[in-house]
């Protein structure tokens, strides 16, 4: 018999195309399986299987550096670590008609972006892919910053696009010293596009300036936060998903308006807004809740609320909720923040 041909040994270009299996998520009617199978250092793919059919589709899912884990001691860390990971699971619909995912850049697109010295904003961005589960076809939807699919309606989801390039400074304005020479201001965050849409024809309505938004279980209510450079226009609003009916603002003025909330029936909900407090350099936030059926949301809970903690205020970092039976709403609250120092 002839020898065997000798074996080569390992190299690091054979780690890197080992593939691992990731995100994976089943759809509730239990039919689908969606993964993503993503190489050591490499584009990963998405991949969809019918497990009563046998059939399988794929689609590129896009490159995903490698990433050591985190410093267990470290919560940030770990967080973040979490958040990325997440990026890689899809979301089915509740009538497991589509499931939508994450897509991300290539390596070759990163690659020729670094070798060209684009600056970060002209790197390519992510998206997602909105797959029909009854054939296979994938709808891409380019520069998508994050999105919502809802746990219980299905027919609507929401996603919030990423912001544009960054606004040309005008003609004979003066250069800004170095950020690392000027003290740290607390910054503004401006919204983007945020889109609903519908999955059965592909039919959409805009929201622009939107910075925070939360899709009800439903799938009947959406909820958005408007943060814009007009901070007249600032506020809470709710728009119901049928029809074409303009949205009502629940609370508006400038300021921020953030951490929407529902119970567990989502009969109510609440947030946390600045409005009352805007203009200062430190705000205090106030919490506000709002019954589904009411025109308005109303104040809750402030720093002279009666039984809040003295001295303290309410948390913009911390959560709010809802006991199960939604009688009683969780604040957090916390020492107000060291001032910040005026720019010079």
């Amino acid at each position: 018999q002839p020898a065997a041909a000798p074996k080569r040994l390992l190299s690091h270009q054979d780690y890197d195309s080992w593939r691992n299996l990731q995100g994976s998520a089943i759809s509730r009617d239990g039919k689908f399986v969606a993964y993503v199978m993503q190489p050591q250092d490499g584009d990963g793919e998405f991949f969809v299987k019918n497990v009563q059919t046998g059939a399988e589709w794929r689609a590129p899912r896009g490159y995903r550096p490698p990433t050591p884990p985190p410093d267990p001691s470290d919560p940030a860390a770990t967080a973040a670590f979490a958040a990325q990971g997440r990026l890689l699971r899809a979301s089915f619909t509740a009538d497991s008609k589509y499931v939508i995912f994450n897509i991300e850049p290539t390596k070759a697109e990163l690659n020729k972006a670094r070798k060209e010295k684009r600056k970060p904003e002209d790197f390519p961005k992510n998206g997602i892919g909105i797959m029909n589960l009854a054939n296979g076809q994938v709808t891409v939807v380019e520069g998508v910053k994050s999105f919502q699919v809802s746990e219980d309606g299905a027919g609507y989801f929401a996603y919030l696009r990423l912001p544009g390039k960054p606004e040309p400074a005008a003609a004979g304005a003066a250069t800004p010293p170095p950020a690392a020479a000027r003290p740290a201001a607390r910054r503004k965050e401006y919204g983007t596009e945020l889109v609903l849409r519908r999955l059965s024809d592909g039919n959409e309505r805009s929201f622009s300036d939107v910075l925070d938004y939360s899709l009800s279980k439903d799938a009947k209510t959406l909820i958005f936060a408007v943060s814009a450079k007009n901070e007249e226009t600032n506020g809470a609003f709710a728009v119901p998903t049928e029809g074409n009916t303009a949205p009502v603002s629940l609370l508006n003025g400038p300021g921020k308006y953030t951490k929407f909330t529902w119970d567990e029936k989502e009969t109510q909900m609440a947030f946390i807004s600045d409005r009352d407090d805007a203009a200062a350099k430190q705000p205090k936030f106030k919490v506000y809740h709002w019954s589904r059926n009411d025109p308005k949301a109303t104040e809750v809970v402030a720093v002279n609320t009666p039984g809040f903690p003295s001295g303290a205020v309410v948390s913009e970092k911390g959560s709010i909720s809802f006991s199960y039976d939604g009688t009683r709403l969780f604040v957090s609250s916390a020492p107000p923040a060291d001032p910040e120092p005026a720019a010079e």
